[in-house]
């Protein structure tokens, strides 16, 4: 995958429910002042970026987070506990992120079921997926040139059409408003890392995954400020916006013709499917890696001998979220758990690559660029913001209500992680009375050939596409 799809990735993997629902629904806390909401979390989400972009340099492998805090802290348990939860938070936005598009559909053609029209975006983009990396970059890469478009036809006549008194009150639910109306929006931003969990096939990672990651942000602001001040400029009561499903296409309604309209609906359609395509790509990586590592079922490391990709894996994250589809908490309550868990894993990682910078100057050392003292600022801004965040998410997200009932969303998140424990447990004790050498295991990068991360490892097994983990005497 080259730059353009990496940042494909990033970009058009997070437009989905960020700036074509988030946007709108989280106004109903504090107004049109959610264009300064749009503009702080956007520095919060650059200092992230800008945190992963540096250290994916050094460890360019699959899986993203696991990879930097496994092999930083030469332990497989910190990486497993954050990326679990986060796996749990990719099965759920891909199969709420369905619905997204078949509420879209509906639009267009009012008699589709969303459920099922949401089954079906899993499985074509299911398909897709399985035929490798090179096709969904080219795929992604389309969707992001239509989605770009059909953000265009909304923005640049809108610009144009903006009445000033339309943003005023401009706070609307004082303090509390604003801050409750941040974590809904940083959703905007949660695919900022994508990139990161398809490390090991992107092209020259230490310039195209900082790229990527800091480029794909930056693009992101600015869409999402120039859409912020477009739709609360030209809608003259907020809470049309804060009331619709739709609130792009609502706000096109006001100045924009039926075919504009349909231009942006249409966005809608191509946001929440290229969000669903990017969270699956990068969401398959998570078990790959944890089998490489010998922590998880070793299948889910073996790839297709004619298509080169992790089948099992994706197999499974296409089934739980099909089977979620037709089963769901809704949107709210799956996103809900979703930011918390890549609250968590922003969280960590910023604390890891301040630990590495200040601390590992040998693994430092490895990076493609060595940044000033400056990146201390972009460590603490991340580490403070996202810990800030994940206490608000637990109180943002104390009840929601569907088919799980009333749960808090640490009530989910808490038996799922005693589960993960379980599951890690047991792998580790097999593994400890086989002999596994973990140090072996660890000298590599998940999904990176050995050759091509340290000429000093080498694979005992012939064929290594058939079992990419390392045997117990690897790196002897």
């Amino acid at each position: 995958m080259g730059p353009m799809g990496a940042m494909a990735t990033v970009v058009a993997g997070t437009l989905g429910a960020g700036l074509f629902v988030t946007l709108g629904t989280a106004s109903s806390t504090t107004g049109p002042s959610v264009i300064l909401v749009v503009a702080i979390s956007g520095l919060l989400a650059m200092a992230i970026a800008t945190n992963y972009s540096w250290i994916a340099t050094i460890f360019p492998g699959a899986a993203g987070s696991y990879t930097y805090i496994s092999r930083t802290f030469d332990s497989r348990l910190p990486g497993f506990v954050v990326t679990w939860s986060k796996w749990l938070g990719y099965m759920a936005a891909c199969a709420t992120l369905a619905i997204g598009f078949g509420t879209y559909l509906n639009v267009f053609y009012p008699g589709v079921d969303a459920t099922v029209a949401g089954f079906v975006l899993l499985t074509v983009l299911f398909l897709v997926n399985l035929v490798g990396t090179k096709g969904y970059s080219v795929s992604q890469n389309v969707i992001f040139g239509f989605l770009i478009l059909s953000i265009l036809v909304l923005v640049i006549p809108g610009l144009f059409s903006i009445d000033a008194a339309n943003y005023q009150p401009f706070f609307t639910g004082g303090f509390d408003g604003f801050v409750a109306a941040a974590v809904p929006l940083f959703y905007a931003y949660i695919g900022i890392a994508v990139a990161a969990q398809m490390g090991a096939e992107v092209k020259n990672p230490g310039r195209n995954l900082p790229l990527a990651m800091v480029g794909g942000t930056a693009v992101l602001i600015v869409l999402y400020m120039l859409t912020a001040a477009v739709i609360y400029g030209v809608v003259g009561d907020y809470t049309v916006l804060a009331n619709s499903d739709r609130p792009l296409a609502t706000a096109a309604e006001v100045f924009l013709g039926d075919v504009g309209t349909g231009i942006v609906a249409f966005g809608g359609l191509l946001a929440t499917a290229s969000s669903v395509h990017a969270v699956m790509a990068a969401g398959i990586k998570m078990p790959y890696s944890w089998s490489w590592d010998r922590v998880f079922p070793q299948f889910f490391s073996s790839v297709s001998s004619r298509f080169r990709t992790p089948h099992w894996s994706l197999l499974t994250l296409w089934g739980v979220s099909s089977f979620l589809t037709f089963w769901s908490g809704g949107l709210e309550g799956a996103l809900a758990i979703a930011t918390f868990s890549y609250l968590i894993a922003y969280f960590t990682v910023s604390i890891t690559a301040g630990w590495v910078y200040a601390r590992r100057a040998d693994i430092a050392s490895r990076a493609a660029f060595q940044p000033g003292a400056w990146f201390y600022v972009s460590v603490v801004v991340a580490v403070v913001g996202s810990g800030g965040l994940l206490t608000q998410a637990a109180n943002w997200t104390a009840l929601f209500t569907g088919e799980f009932g009333a749960l808090s969303t640490l009530a989910i998140y808490v038996p799922w992680l005693a589960v993960g424990l379980v599951v890690f447990a047991v792998y580790w004790y097999l593994g400890d009375r086989a002999g596994t050498d973990v140090g072996a295991i660890l000298d590599t990068l998940p999904g990176v050939p050995s050759d091509e991360w340290d000429p000093n490892i080498r694979e005992t097994d012939p064929d290594p596409s058939d079992d990419p983990t390392p045997s117990p005497g690897a790196g002897d």
